[in-house]
């Protein structure tokens, strides 16, 4: 069948999604180069600047380029949990809407049941590994701790990763960073799983 272009138009955001997420590091960090090479070890380092920001009311925003610099490196775990947060709903999104055309009833995958039983139908049971589908739930809760609970892991956060590895108890209530060996690898695996997976469902539909 033509897929929807209400869907497409998700997918498309969704396959697009690591381009977006990844050119906004290389802005950060080479703007925060660029202030370094100018000024750090001259006397502007400390003196207040207007940089420029077009899109806005005065057109700039007083910083030094010290401080400006020290946030534009403290910004990396925010970025990636924002990319986490936006492309978990659009995957949410994309099952809600694709449920309705493969099962003929629209499920609410914001809760994980629903998720889970999306891939337990006959026709979408080949979609993911039973491994992939534990993946899928601890990047759902990740999100959820980063949304809901201030960025602190909880005891749901900590049952979906010990079906995966082994966590201590000491981790309730610690930034989710902690959690991960390498946080921003865990979340590039979940991005190219959930990409794998969105690819997946568009030939369902098409097929249908």
């Amino acid at each position: 069948m033509e897929i929807p272009k209400e869907i497409l138009s998700i997918i498309d955001r969704i396959n697009k999604s690591e381009d977006n997420w990844k050119a906004i590091y290389m802005g950060v960090w080479g703007y925060y180069f660029q202030l370094k090479a100018k000024f750090e070890n001259t006397s502007e380092w400390n003196r207040p600047h207007k940089l420029g920001l077009p899109a806005f009311r005065r057109g700039y925003h007083e910083y030094t380029p010290n401080q400006l610099c020290s946030i534009l490196t403290s910004k990396d775990i925010e970025i990636t949990f924002e990319h986490l947060i936006i492309l978990f709903s659009l995957f949410e999104e994309l099952l809600n809407k694709s449920s309705e055309i493969l099962f003929g009833t629209e499920l609410d995958t914001s809760q994980w049941r629903n998720m889970k039983k999306f891939f337990e139908e006959e026709s979408t049971l080949d979609i993911l590994s039973e491994e992939s589908m534990k993946e899928l739930n601890l990047a759902k809760q990740t999100r959820n701790c980063y949304v809901h609970n201030g960025g602190k892991i909880d005891q749901i956060w900590l049952d979906s990763c010990n079906k995966i590895e082994e966590k201590s108890m000491e981790l309730i209530g610690k930034n989710l960073e902690d959690g991960f060996q390498n946080l921003f690898h865990r979340i590039e695996e979940w991005h190219d799983l959930i990409i794998e997976a969105t690819n997946k469902i568009k030939e369902k539909i098409e097929s249908k």
